[in-house]
């Protein structure tokens, strides 16, 4: 069951917080033991947070409110969903961190996946083992797989958040619903009349993403208006919605799991391969059953590396700094082929962008190449190749960042 509380303290303290919850294994305690080291060493923490915003640009600390909402032992389903609702384009303005399944092995999953969860654990695990990224391994897990994040937004944004979570067919997101609806009204005293999202997920349904890419600018940053058909793996969703810059409008949940295509990381060797084959199958076979009787529980069973297709709409400069941060070398490969190259070749159309968009190594003619997430190894293909003085074009550039694009399907017939 989710834990969902209230934490109130100094906007740097929440964001140490929220830090740590990116960071922290599981098996290293919880949210409220994580605030507490973070209020018993304020100083090192508020540090901390200073320099990785500096350092690192991590914005989103200096988001933070003196209250933030934290939810523990959520689904990851719950956590994308909730998450894809935060943007411009649906009205609400928030900011939170969730825990990283990049950098932390989960440990337990939601109860309605048990058996099955066992089971993706291990072959996680075997994943591990021979060599496959951690970042990787995790696209054979299902989205039922607990985590943990913290999350601030003014009161009113809190509530649309909360009613939206209220207004869907499943019951963990109808909890955290009304969960944080209680604790904002119990915290200042506020009665506001529901507001409803201009769009949402879809549970139920087969409609199929048809609207192709299209590009509106008028000679300054901030008319450029983008809509872009793309595709990928739920993981691939988890970071682009979080970044909250796009509304992504994904395909409805049931045709996710129709459709049954996987995502295939190109770290998979042959035998990874047919143990995601495998995992995939079972996962397959348990959401058709849980669709068969309308049970919105088969979202628990859809694996972090299904694929689904969605329409992105952005604005303005969100689209600039999507470039850079998700075409550059470092980035995690899926949203980089999916998201940050298609993006800057639609952008690289208009010459007056060119030098504002796509790597730094382009933009400014040097590198520094930051080691990977977590590790001290450089691996931008570019970077090993020129050391970050890149004298190619752009459409070279960019053709040496891509990698492989490469998914499994099944068939019903086959399950």
């Amino acid at each position: 069951m989710v834990k969902v509380e209230f934490l109130e303290d100094t906007p740097a303290i929440l964001a140490a917080v929220g830090v740590k919850i990116s960071q922290t294994p599981f098996e290293e305690g919880g949210i409220k033991d994580l605030y507490k080291e973070c209020r018993e060493n304020k100083k090192q923490w508020v540090k901390i947070v200073n320099q990785i915003m500096k350092k690192h640009r991590h914005m989103i600390l200096a988001d933070f409110l003196p209250y933030a909402i934290t939810l523990e032992d959520l689904s990851r389903f719950a956590a994308i969903y909730l998450w894809r609702n935060v943007n411009v384009h649906n009205l609400i303005f928030g900011a939170g961190i969730e825990a990283s399944l990049r950098v932390i092995k989960p440990n337990r999953c939601n109860k309605v996946v048990s058996d099955f969860g066992k089971t993706a654990f291990e072959v996680y695990q075997r994943l591990l083992e021979i060599g496959v990224p951690i970042q990787d391994a995790r696209y054979v897990l299902p989205e039922g797989t607990l985590t943990r994040m913290i999350f601030t937004a003014p009161p009113r944004y809190l509530i649309k958040l909360a009613n939206a979570l209220k207004n869907t067919p499943l019951p963990e997101l109808r909890e955290i619903g009304k969960e944080i609806a209680r604790l904002i009204t119990e915290k200042f005293n506020l009665d506001i009349p529901e507001e409803l999202l201009p769009s949402k997920w879809n549970f139920w349904g087969t409609r199929r993403i048809k609207e192709r890419s299209s590009i509106d600018y008028q000679g300054t940053v901030h008319s450029l208006s983008l809509n872009m058909r793309v595709k990928g793996s739920l993981a691939m969703y988890a970071q682009l919605v979080r970044q909250r810059e796009f509304l992504c409008e994904i395909e409805p949940l049931e045709n996710i799991a129709r459709t049954s295509r996987f995502v295939i990381p190109p770290t998979f060797p042959k035998d990874a391969i047919e143990e995601y084959k495998k995992i995939a199958t079972r996962a397959k076979t348990d959401q058709m059953e849980l669709i068969s009787k309308r049970d919105p529980n088969f979202v628990y069973f859809l694996l972090l590396g299904q694929e689904a297709k969605a329409m992105i709409y952005g604005k303005g400069s969100g689209l600039i700094e999507t470039s850079r941060a998700r075409s550059e070398g470092v980035a995690q490969w899926e949203i980089r082929n999916t998201v940050g190259i298609p993006l800057t070749k639609e952008l690289a159309r208009y010459p007056e962008l060119r030098k504002e968009i796509g790597p730094r190594c382009w933009r400014e003619g040097r590198c520094i190449e930051p080691p990977t997430f977590k590790s001290k190894k450089s691996v931008c293909e570019v970077f090993l190749r020129s050391g970050g003085n890149w004298q190619g074009t752009l459409r070279e550039l960019l053709q040496t960042l891509s990698e492989p694009y490469k998914v499994f399907t099944f068939s019903t017939s086959k399950v």
